[in-house]
This record gives structure tokens, C-alpha cells and sequence, in this order.
């Protein structure tokens, strides 16, 4: 099987090519000011930017995918709102130009969203529950769901909650590792005790998309954690895990970082699903975390044994 991963260099790009045990071939495409050279027999990177449709559609003619997945994309809200012709020709216009390109070969489609696409007042928020983005981010999110929904090829919507896990080194930081990076300098770590998630472990919606591919499970999910927790919380279950000072977490409240967007409240999401037709058991944060310290990736009996360059 052919598999296109966009934004393959990725918090969830990596892990699902780490994922991949030889047993499909990857095209990866990804857009930063790197040169990446970590082919190898089973993936091969592409620079090419998802605005370039031209670009894309001289890859799918070479590569010819079964499967795209359509990691790549803005995903600050603050950036989003201040770069709002940018964040819609990625985000929207992008997506719009990968589902073209995987409609001319007949490719499936899985379309990365977020729980940005929720006003924060509902939780928890099943799959079928009213979206109602508070803020430009959310807005371009769900217009790709839109897109997606309309086109003419299986397709499956894919919406994670707060990732976490190990980044590339050339990669931005998630807020684990960010705050890794500052508990061991000693510095103060401040986090949101009025904002709530169920934070997700990278490698459980890597298996979760697997899963939609592998067993053709093609629909929407809401993919997150067990745990119900503020930003706070889920820091000082992160200082604990690894051995820091968790009195170096310290509670705020949102607005504290004169942000530019607010976010939802509480975007906590319903598993049922998930669980029910994926036969996805989520990690506890403490589980999660503690896979991540260990770099033994695994969860519930699936075997991540790839994930060997830690």
C-alpha cells in the first residue's frame, strides 16, 4: 500500500511513520527551513508546500496513493488570526487541493481536524455534538471537515485533543516537551487551571488512524486521553512523572499570556466512540506519560516497538 503523509516531520507525522514497520511505503511531504535526510526504504520526504498544486499533483501521478493523510497545517490560533489569508489558503485551500489531487487517483482520504472546532461549553463533546469554533483557528478547521465531507472518495475526519510526545529536534515543541525543556533549567512553568482537556499521547491517535486504514473504518472521531484534566493538572502529572519539582507548575488563569484568541473552556471529548469501532482503550495521562519517559511505545497490547532512536 502507498501512503502520503502530509507535514510527515510532524508530532503525529512522526509517529506514524514510526509506526510503520516497512510494512507500506511512505511519501512524506513537510515545509520548514530544513533539509531532512532520514529516508530509507520504507519513506521518502518531499519538500512541497500544500499550496502548490501543481507540485502535488506531479507526486500523485509518480506515487500514486492509496491512502493520504492529511496531517499538515497552521495550528496556532494566534498565528491563524493574525495571518488569516495564510492560515485559509493552507488550511482550507490546501486541503482543497490534496482532496482534488486524491479524487484524479482514487486515493482515500483521513483529514486531521481539532478540538479547536468546539465552543468549550458542551463537554464532552461526542462526534455528533454542535461545533461552534470560538475563534479563526476553529473556523478553518472545520471548512476542512466541510471540504472533506463533500468530496468524492472515502474519507475519514480525524480529531485529536491536545498531543503530546517526543518532537523531532528540528520540530516545534508540544507542551510536554516545552515544559520539560524549562523544568530542567528551574524555571517556572505556568499553565491554565481553567482550561480542560483530555491530553492525547501522539502515539494513540497514530494508532487510531492505522486502525481507520488497516480495517477501512472510514468516519469521524474524536480522539482523546482518559483523564479529564486542566492545562495545570496534566503539567504537574508531567513534573511528577520525570522527576521534577511539580511546585515549579504554577496555576493562571487564561488571558495570563495576553494571547491574541481565546480558547474553549473545556473541549474534554467523549470516547465512547473511539473505543466502540476503533478498539481504542485511552491512557490515562500518567500511562501516557510514562510510555514517553520509558520510550517504551506502546498501548494496550499494540506494539511500538519501532520507536528506537531515543
Amino acid at each position: 500500500m502507498n501512503i502520503l503523509i502530509t507535514g510527515g516531520t510532524g508530532l503525529l507525522g512522526k509517529a506514524l511513520i514510526e509506526m510503520n514497520t516497512g510494512m507500506h511505503k511512505i511519501v512524506s511531504t513537510y515545509l520548514g527551513n530544513y533539509d531532512i535526510s532520514l529516508d530509507n526504504a520504507a519513506v521518502i520526504y518531499r519538500k512541497l508546500d500544500v499550496r502548490d498544486k501543481q507540485g502535488y499533483v506531479q507526486l500523485f501521478k509518480e506515487f500514486r496513493p492509496n491512502v493520504v493523510i492529511h496531517t499538515a497545517g497552521i495550528g496556532n490560533p494566534d498565528y491563524a488570526e493574525k495571518n488569516k489569508q495564510e492560515a485559509w489558503d493552507i488550511n482550507v485551500g490546501g486541503t482543497q487541493n490534496l482532496i482534488d489531487c486524491a479524487e484524479a487517483v482514487d486515493s482515500k482520504f483521513i483529514y486531521i481536524s481539532s478540538n479547536g472546532i468546539y465552543g468549550g461549553d458542551s463537554a464532552p463533546y461526542g462526534e455528533e455534538t454542535e461545533t461552534r469554533p470560538i475563534n479563526y483557528y476553529g473556523q478553518v478547521k472545520l471548512k476542512g471537515e466541510e471540504i472533506t465531507r463533500k468530496s468524492l472518495i472515502p474519507h475519514a475526519i480525524v480529531r485529536p485533543i491536545l498531543m503530546y510526545g517526543w518532537n523531532h529536534p528540528f520540530e516545534r515543541l508540544n507542551i510536554v516537551t516545552l515544559s520539560l525543556r524549562k523544568l530542567r533549567e528551574e524555571q517556572i512553568v505556568n499553565a491554565y487551571s481553567d482550561i480542560f482537556v483530555n491530553p492525547l499521547f501522539v502515539f494513540q491517535c497514530a494508532q487510531a488512524i492505522w486502525k481507520i486504514v488497516f480495517e477501512d473504518k472510514y468516519d469521524t472521531f474524536n480522539i482523546g486521553g482518559k483523564d479529564r484534566l486542566s492545562i495545570f493538572e496534566f503539567l504537574e502529572t508531567t513534573a511528577r512523572i520525570f522527576g521534577y519539582d511539580d511546585k515549579l507548575i504554577k496555576p493562571v488563569s487564561q488571558g495570563f499570556f495576553k494571547e491574541l484568541v481565546k480558547r474553549p473552556i473545556d473541549t474534554s471529548y467523549n470516547t465512547e466512540k473511539m473505543e466502540k469501532i476503533l478498539g481504542i482503550k485511552p491512557l490515562s495521562a500518567e500511562e501516557g506519560l510514562k510510555a514517553m519517559k520509558e520510550r517504551k511505545m506502546y498501548a494496550r497490547g499494540v506494539n511500538f516497538s519501532s520507536y528506537t532512536h531515543l
